[in-house]
């Protein structure tokens, strides 16, 4: 099962919970990972996913726990899953040791990526602790230096290039998006929220003239410079059947002529899931440079900046993109062919990948998985990746843009 292809399970992952299922769910993720792992903190931490009512989250790390102590208990097909999320720096620890413990059951490729993602989070978080930036020269050497390690391991793309994937059941309930929408346009009245729908939601709008059959969630797009993000999150908590379960921030990271790092953060991304168990994303979307631009930690996806009509969605008044065409072409290229299989990551003309380090690692895990199951999306990605700046080919093999290791201060930047 294909963790985000089966919108029956995502439906019922992000439904809330009752106080016994999360506590009795708890006490058994407890019990069995620290069989596992024989670690209490990891323990706790699984604990910690269900007693919050995050089972979304919860069932992802379990399926990754799983899959590194029995291979084939690879449950849900979550490959990219980013395992460091809501973790402290003492229980990346415990998931390092772990990873350690059960080196001999990964892929030599699938152990550097795991590492990255560890080495990437510790250094966000010494970054976001540190007001005044941070030299952190070694820590960066280290992580290109695994990077490298990870795609060093990698096979030569093939050169049949014929697609391998199995197309998603169309099972997305029309009847929930309907309710979740109406429910939308109730909690935040377009005179006040000016809200308009993107992405897919906007693609089954205008080609379909309604929601996509295979879909899973509701795409939402609303301007920085028109809200307030603590009263956005106000408007809506003050509405019963939806619940904020997150707001992702996009974070970039810079150097100054010193060479210290810095970590810039704006609001990106709110995750609402309806009563229903629907889940929608509301995109922020901020214009700088005469480009305007939604994300995510690790994606940015580009756009001609665009103006905004009125359409119908089954029949709720939304707005969405007044030049359809262009809009679409940017976001998906051949728009007017149907793709019952998609990746946001390979499908997106005008995906950029953020400046992170995080952004770096679950990239460079995508190529490796792609590499082995999809030889088509793995030369996508590799073009893409190369385009974006994030790798670079050097014959046949490929190495990570170091863009953060040491600089030296210029004399004339010191004077």
């Amino acid at each position: 099962m294909q963790f985000n292809k089966s919108y029956r399970l995502l439906r019922y992952l992000n439904r809330s919970h009752s106080r016994v299922s999360r506590y009795g769910l708890g006490a058994l993720a407890w019990l069995g990972t620290l069989a596992f792992t024989r670690s209490a903190t990891l323990a706790g931490l699984m604990r910690r996913g269900f007693v919050e009512d995050d089972f979304r989250l919860a069932f992802r790390r379990a399926a990754w726990l799983a899959r590194h102590v029995l291979p084939a208990l690879d449950l849900f097909k979550d490959p990219f899953f980013d395992f460091t999320m809501e973790t402290s720096p003492a229980e990346r620890m415990a998931l390092k040791h772990f990873l350690e413990r059960y080196k001999s059951n990964a892929k030599p490729w699938a152990y550097a990526t795991d590492h990255l993602y560890l080495m990437a989070a510790d250094i966000h978080a010494r970054l976001e602790d540190e007001i005044n930036g941070l030299a952190m020269h070694e820590e960066v050497s280290a992580f290109y230096d695994t990077a490298d390690t990870a795609l060093s391991a990698l096979a030569v793309p093939a050169t049949d290039l014929a697609p391998v994937r199995k197309e998603r059941d169309d099972d997305f309930s029309k009847a929930d998006a309907v309710e979740a929408l109406r429910d939308l346009s109730q909690a935040l009245p377009l005179a006040q929220w000016p809200w308009y729908v993107i992405s897919g939601t906007f693609l089954g709008l205008h080609r379909e003239g309604g929601f996509l059959a295979h879909d899973y969630d509701i795409d939402i797009g609303i301007n920085a410079e028109d809200i307030n993000i603590d009263a956005l999150i106000t408007a809506l908590d003050a509405y019963p059947r939806f619940a904020t379960k997150k707001v992702d921030l996009h974070i970039e990271i810079t150097q100054d002529k010193q060479g210290k790092l810095h970590l810039r953060k704006v609001p990106a991304l709110m995750k609402l899931i309806h009563k229903n168990g629907l889940n929608l994303d509301i995109f922020i979307h901020h214009t700088e440079n005469g480009r305007c631009w939604h994300g995510s930690i690790i994606h940015r996806w580009e756009n001609t900046p665009f103006t905004l009509v009125k359409r119908e969605l089954e029949g709720v008044t939304v707005q969405a993109p007044a030049d359809a065409d262009r809009y679409l072409t940017e976001n998906y290229g051949a728009w007017r062919t149907p793709v019952k299989e998609f990746d946001c990551t390979t499908g997106t003309p005008n995906l950029v990948a953020s400046r992170n380090f995080l952004s770096v690692a679950l990239f460079v895990k995508r190529l490796a998985v792609f590499g082995e199951t999809n030889a088509r999306d793995a030369e996508k990605l590799r073009r893409a990746l190369i385009s974006s700046g994030v790798i670079r080919a050097e014959g046949q093999r490929i190495r990570v843009v170091r863009r953060f290791e040491h600089q030296p201060i210029l004399e004339k930047d010191a004077a």
